[in-house]
């Protein structure tokens, strides 16, 4: 199958195969395959069989297959899945009505006969797939989590109520999928996902994106374990008050000693004042690491959401955004460009609006292309794509054009699943680029505030 849609019936379907298939399969393990699909594995009537679920894919996919799943053990969600549904069997499958949901229901049973269940939602809702654990209906993980500042819909947190995606209403199309009576959704999907694979340069552009991933989490486990480290030495250097106080006290009680006391109790107080006066002088050092490393965990949050925008042929922009991260990235080195237009709409006012597509291009649009008195736009505190709104006659946008470049902004941002999204604008000679960050991270001030719903161009 060459082209595949979903829809809630097809889910619906779904559903109702893996429930006829797999009720009453026993969970062996579950983990990350190679190409980063989740995995579930499932024994039944003598045979190992494979869950497989492509939350990202386009659109997301569940297949059953046979695999062997890596050795190593993988932290996170993953980790999180395999300790609550290894040795629980699959007791049903269900599909939310009216939604792209499908719900997997898993229990345990102890020697005393007490019952423990475990929900799986896979949201296989195309560019916003998911895949949350539940627990007496409480998030336990999530392949991805966010808050109400990413997303204003709702949000999925460890410890949260699950809440499943919004409804939205949607006519059917002579593009959903539609499969014969009996026809199997998992060969279907199985089918799709094939197809998708075999085209080599899909492959490729999915294990690129998969390696900007890996490389993005290395270094933020690196920035997280530095920060920790900054930590306690700030807590150590915090405690330099005692040590003056220590050294204040011999000095203050040395005519108390005898002769043969005081040398000694000299050289201690000399030695806390000494280490006083070093950890004193570390404090500087260590608000001006901190606040470095914490920009590097922004802007690898915001390369993140652009590995996972990219079109294929964008992704060599945020390789080269990511190598501007790594230690060895000791200059800057000149990254070639595939020429094209940038994307515009134009409005019925005559303004003209650009849109970043890539790290690269968003800092080329501010830097290279916007005048210092165009608007420059940014969803606020959100990783988003660079919009300029100029005007050929250098007038004053009227507020329409204004609103529709901010929707424009809100659209491209991570947050545009949002039913609202606050946008700051400002003019672009407010703006400037953040010293020794990758391309497209920027300082900006003097902005004004205006909330909209996401639209597409």
């Amino acid at each position: 199958m060459e082209r595949l849609r979903t829809n809630p019936e097809l889910i619906a379907r779904l559903a109702e195969e893996i429930g006829a298939r797999l009720r009453g399969a026993r969970v062996r393990d579950a983990g990350r395959l190679p190409d980063g699909r989740t995995a579930i594995v499932l024994w039944l009537r003598g045979r190992e069989q494979s869950l497989c679920i492509d939350a990202f894919g386009a659109p997301p996919v569940v297949t059953l297959e046979e695999h062997e799943l890596p050795i190593e053990s993988e932290p996170g969600f993953i980790r999180a899945l395999g300790a609550a549904l290894r040795g629980s069997t699959l007791l049903a499958a269900r599909s939310l009505p009216g939604d792209r949901v499908l719900q997997l229901t898993f229990g345990t049973r102890s020697r005393f006969g007490v019952g423990d269940e475990s929900e799986l939602f896979v949201e296989l809702v195309p560019r916003f797939g998911n895949i949350i654990l539940v627990r007496k209906e409480r998030v336990v993980a999530a392949l991805k989590e966010f808050s109400l500042a990413e997303n204003a819909a709702r949000s999925v947190l460890a410890g949260h109520a699950y809440e499943p995606p919004p409804l939205v209403a949607r006519e059917s199309t002579s593009d959903d999928t539609v499969l014969e009576p009996g026809a199997s959704v998992l060969e279907a999907m199985r089918a799709h996902r094939d197809a998708r694979t075999r085209s080599g340069a899909s492959a490729r552009a999915e294990q690129r994106r998969a390696g900007i991933q890996r490389r993005l989490a290395e270094r933020e486990r690196k920035a997280r374990k530095e920060l920790d480290a900054v930590a306690a030495k700030r807590r150590a250097a915090q405690e330099r008050e005692d040590l003056r106080a220590r050294g204040e006290s011999l000095y203050g009680t040395l005519h108390e000693l005898d002769e043969a006391e005081r040398a000694a109790a000299k050289e201690e107080a000399s030695a806390a004042f000494a280490r006083y006066k070093k950890l004193g002088a570390s404090l500087a050092h260590l608000d001006a690491r901190e606040r470095t490393l914490r920009a590097q965990l922004e802007a690898i949050e915001a390369l993140r959401w652009e590995s996972e925008r990219a079109e294929d042929a964008d992704l060599s922009d945020v390789e080269h955004a990511l190598a501007q991260l790594e230690p060895n990235a000791r200059t800057r080195t000149a990254h070639p460009r595939r020429k094209r237009a940038p994307l515009e709409v134009r409005t019925a006012a005559g303004s003209r609006i650009l849109i970043g597509r890539s790290p690269v291009e968003n800092a080329e649009l501010t830097f290279r292309v916007a005048k210092p008195n165009d608007l420059w736009f940014h969803a606020q505190q959100i990783p988003g794509a660079h919009v300029i709104l100029q005007r050929d006659d250098k007038s004053e946008p009227p507020l329409e054009d204004i609103e529709r470049a901010a929707s424009l902004a809100a659209y491209f941002s991570k947050a545009r699943a949002s039913g609202k999204v606050a946008i700051d604008y400002t003019l672009r000679k407010h703006v400037r680029a953040q010293r020794d960050a990758p391309p497209g991270l920027v300082w900006y001030t003097n902005p004004k505030t205006v909330v909209v719903e996401p639209q597409d161009v």
